[in-house]
């Protein structure tokens, strides 16, 4: 499995780096489905720094390998949404460069519709 994020940088006036990625996903706030921990500053096709976020501009992460988690449960959970959408329980923690300063953010979201596919 795997997945891409969408992500628009609020901040202005200096660059934004995402650095790394860790989250993981879950159907009705306890059925675990998968995880995902990427660090983009060690990837060959990123710069040191990571991946740039300008200013006001969406910018899609490449396709980023998850985890599956195979219960029995959330193995049928995603299986009976392929083709369709899926409400996930996201938490995340990122890593990420403002101008010089490293910062983590954790980022909550609930009943994010996600699209299943193949």
């Amino acid at each position: 499995m795997s997945a891409e994020a969408t992500v628009v940088s609020p901040v202005s006036g200096a660059d934004v780096w995402l650095q790394a990625i860790e989250a993981i996903g879950y159907y009705k706030g306890d059925i675990p489905l998968g995880t995902l921990q990427y660090n983009f500053t060690s990837t060959s096709s990123s710069r040191r720094n990571g991946l740039l976020l300008p200013f006001n501009q969406v910018v899609t992460t490449p396709r980023l390998p998850i985890v599956a988690n195979e219960t029995s449960i959330g193995w049928d959970v995603v299986r009976r949404a392929i083709g369709g959408t899926l409400d996930v329980d996201v938490f995340t923690n990122l890593q990420v460069l403002v101008g010089n300063a490293p910062l983590n953010l954790t980022v909550v979201g609930r009943g994010a519709p996600v699209k299943i596919r193949l």
